[in-house]
Parts: C-alpha cells; structure tokens; sequence
C-alpha cells in the first residue's frame, strides 16, 4: 500500500492545496460559475461550418448557433473529434473498474487516514479517499480483463463479484468494498495522443482530445489546465487571429497532456506487477520517494501553471 498526504504537505510543496472532489460537486461548482443563460442543456453536436470569420454550429435537435471559434469538449466519443478528424474508435486498455460511495459513518470503525491511498497487487489495484467534506469515502477497484463490450459509467456491478476478486487482500480493502450499498464497473479505454487538435476556429478540449487511464489522477485536471491555458491563449491574442491563438494552445497543451497519457499507461504495469523481484524494487523506491510519488519528481505535473503559458 502506498498513500499520498493531501491538503497541507502539497500546499507547502507547490504553493495550492490538493484536494480530492466528488465528480458531481465539480461539476455542479463549474456550472454555477457561469451565467444561467449560458449554459444551456440538452443539445448535443452534430455538425459544424467554419466560415473563416466564424463558426456555425449545428445540434441533433435543430438548434444552431454562431460564435468566434468553437470548443468540443464532449469526452473520449467526442462528436466534434469525428467530425473534425474523421471517425477512430477508442482502444480497451483491458481493465475494468468497479467503482462506490460508502458514507464515512459506516467506516468510522477503521480510523482511515484522510490520504488518498493505493493498495497495488498482481494484476489489480485498490483506491480510496475521502470526498464531499469527508461524508464519503469513494473507491475505484481496478481488475485486468481480456475484453469489454460496453463503455459506460452507470453499468451496474456485483459487490460479490468485487469482494471475490479481491479476497485475500488486507481487511481495510475488503471493509471497504463490503460496506457499499451499490457497485458500478466500467471497461477502462483510451486513444492514442492525435498529431493535431485545432482546425480553423475549432478546437478540442479534455477527453475529446486525450483521454488517459485514470492511474495518475489526472484526467479532469488536465481538462481544466486546457481550459487556463486556452484563456489564456485566447487572451494574449486579444480577440484577433483565432486560428493563431488555438494553434498556439494546441502547441502548448499537446506535449504535456500526452506525456501524462503515456505515463498513466505505464502505471497499469507498474501497479499490477506479480510478486518477484521487480515488485520489491518498485515497493523499495516508492518507500525511499525515488519514484514519482515525490514532491520533487511530480513537480512539473503539480507545479505547473498553466494559465501562464511561456
């Protein structure tokens, strides 16, 4: 088991505190940032024009709309990917993942450490931390398998089929498990990084342009550091030269995202290694912080601003 210290030893390393958040909390602070009449639901893509000095884009129910540049951020079956960059079907990693949300009072009886911890064994791993103010604890339950047929994140799972798949793991791991009241899996895809992401004034955001493994924690971060440095880039160009200014994010966040997607791959191996002599040296240097769980060797990911592109 490796655990990672949060909130205070990460403030003191790189000046921000690191927090765990609910996926839903997130969302729901991100759209009460913007205006109500900005946001509008229900429309889902279906087809752009991009007419030099603007892009007119078109919804599955009839809607249209006009703007300066266009941004899909619609995840890893991105509609605006295909219809920018032909079609490309996501790969399965071949892991799956059971996932849930055990309130913290039925856990009272394991005093858990308010760290975000990773229990590695052969062929799966283990992940659990606090959110919603400590009322939850959430987990993910990483197995390997040869193949998926769906992609979802609302696909039910067995709990007995988690607690058999990690039977002999440490009590803490299987309390965890068996004190949920219900267990989704999903299949765990990405795709390769793309060799471009902007055409004209469209661009992609997010999963809709990388989509990773979740082995470094870093998908829904490295979708809002798209969003600072592409404000940013945006900003620099004053309003003129849109096209420039997207080639320019583009240029900045491709680099940077891909090297997290490659990394969080390689994660898969190094997590699920067999017991033997490549398990003892991995366990040897992440307890020495020779690896990248060191505040020194994450500082590039942890410590960079991306609203401050160079």
């Amino acid at each position: 088991m490796a655990s990672a210290p949060l909130a205070g030893a990460v403030e003191a390393a790189f000046g921000a505190p690191h927090y765990q958040s609910h996926r839903a909390d997130l969302l729901a602070m991100l759209a009460r940032a913007l205006p109500p009449e900005r946001l509008h639901v229900g429309h889902r893509f279906a087809a752009l024009v991009d007419h030099g000095d603007r892009v007119e884009v078109q919804f599955e129910n009839g809607a249209r709309a006009t703007a300066d540049m266009l941004v899909g951020a619609d995840g890893i079956h991105s509609a605006m990917r295909r219809a920018l960059f032909g079609p490309a079907e996501p790969r399965f990693t071949g892991c799956a993942a059971y996932r849930g949300l055990v309130p913290a009072e039925h856990l009272r009886h394991l005093d858990l450490e308010t760290t975000a911890q990773i229990w590695m064994g052969p062929g799966q791993h283990f992940v659990h931390y606090f959110v919603a103010s400590k009322r939850f604890v959430n987990f993910v339950a990483i197995i390997e398998q040869d193949s998926w047929q769906r992609e979802s994140w609302t696909d039910r799972g067995d709990i007995a089929d988690a607690l058999a798949a990690f039977a002999g793991w440490n009590p803490q791991v299987r309390a965890i498990i068996g004190s949920v009241g219900e267990t989704f899996i999903w299949g765990l895809f990405d795709r390769a990084p793309l060799p471009r992401w902007s055409l004209g004034r469209a661009t992609l955001l997010g999963d809709a342009c990388h989509p990773m493994l979740p082995f470094m924690a870093q998908g829904a971060a490295q979708a809002i550091e798209d969003g600072a440095a592409l404000a940013a880039c945006l900003a620099g160009a004053g309003g003129r030269d849109i096209p420039r200014a997207l080639q320019r994010y583009e240029a900045l966040r491709l680099p940077r995202t891909a090297r997290i997607q490659a990394m969080s791959a390689d994660n898969k191996t190094r997590f699920h290694l067999p017991d033997g002599p490549q398990q003892q040296e991995r366990d040897r240097r992440m307890a020495s912080g020779g690896t990248d769980w060191s505040a020194s060797a994450i500082a590039w990911v942890y410590g960079h601003d991306a609203g401050a592109p160079a």
